[in-house]
């Protein structure tokens, strides 16, 4: 059987203290990276700020993310299906107000120490993880 497959652009959102923002779609356990599918004609890093002012409500200039690469992982939230995931970094130069909007429950700032208390979409455990650590 073949596998569908989405494409997305997503964010690994830093606070000045190094937490990372993860997001909880309605009715999902699985915690993610903010961002989204990608429009017709848009580009990847129009979609990141978008999907960021979208979701939780802050405002992004281009010039404050960095491309970090795509990874390929299996979807959580859909069976059958792979993710492709064109992630970008923005650190914030402080804690913005993060509000659950569009179709997420729930925003969390987590910690190097914390982190694993929450269960991990694909794309955020195996490629921004890592990444993270290592700051």
């Amino acid at each position: 059987m073949k596998k569908n497959s989405i494409e997305i652009c997503a964010a690994m959102v830093l606070s000045p203290a190094k937490q990372l923002l993860l997001v909880r779609k309605k009715g999902s356990e699985y915690y993610q990276l903010p961002g989204g599918k990608i429009e017709k004609g848009e580009t990847f890093v129009n979609t990141v700020c978008r999907e960021i002012e979208e979701e939780i409500g802050l405002i992004v200039a281009v010039e404050e993310l960095l491309f970090l690469g795509t990874h390929e992982a299996a979807a959580v939230n859909e069976a059958d299906t792979r993710v492709v995931g064109h992630v970008f970094k923005l650190n914030l130069s402080e804690i913005k107000e993060i509000s659950p909007q569009a179709e997420l429950e729930e925003a969390v700032w987590v910690d190097q120490h914390n982190y694993k208390q929450y269960k991990l979409a694909h794309l955020a455990e195996e490629f921004v993880v890592p990444r993270w650590l290592q700051l």
